[in-house]
């Protein structure tokens, strides 16, 4: 897994789209929804004891509207498919035109990829899995079992990521690599000041 504690060196601009990258822009989630995002960026930025003070909480408790997701096995369906989905998405062979990518997608989702993004059930977990993301980006280190956690929850992201640039068309996906590319995205955490020191 990528080290997501940082910007990777030639992270996109904010405004850019770049598929190799999954950020809260390119998932469309709004900082300003995101309750333990915003209390971890007031508090990182001037006292980093207290930002972990937080992160326990959230992790034991939560915070506002926000759950910390503590296992694959909390996530609704067919959410925890996604991380083996992610691998058989990888393998679909040869040249896929959009129409026949978005078919199949939709069958394994049961629903259309648009209704799947749009649905409520979804952009719940989604803002929750990117917060628990935040907080394990703060205490992974040295604990294999929020290592692996953090794995698992990342490549649901990917997942949702190819899910919403499929969508929207924002770049082709015709060729199996790049959706390789687009399904190994690194995920981008917020900058060094809402991150602890490495």
């Amino acid at each position: 897994m990528h080290d997501t504690s940082t910007q990777p060196h030639g992270a996109v601009r904010p405004g850019q789209f770049d598929y190799r990258y999954i950020s809260l822009k390119s998932l469309d989630l709004d900082p300003e929804q995101l309750d333990f995002y915003q209390l971890l960026a007031c508090t990182g930025r001037v006292d980093a004891e207290e930002s972990l003070r937080q992160v326990v909480r959230f992790r034991t408790h939560g915070y506002g509207k926000s759950s910390f997701i503590g296992s694959l096995d909390a996530l609704p369906a067919p959410l925890v498919a996604f991380p083996p989905w992610r691998a058989e998405l990888e393998g679909w062979p040869g040249e896929l035109a959009r129409e026949d990518l978005l078919a199949r997608a939709s069958a394994s989702l049961g629903q259309p990829v648009g209704v799947f993004l749009a649905s409520p059930g979804w952009r719940m977990a989604l803002s929750d899995i990117w917060q628990s993301l935040l907080a394990l980006g703060w205490t992974q280190a040295g604990h294999p079992a929020d290592a692996a956690l953090a794995a698992q929850l990342t490549d649901v992201l990917r997942v949702g990521h190819f899910l919403h640039t499929l969508e929207g068309n924002r770049t082709s996906l015709a060729g199996q690599g790049a959706r390789c590319d687009v399904l190994g995205a690194q995920l981008v955490l917020p900058e060094w000041g809402l991150m602890p020191p490495r």
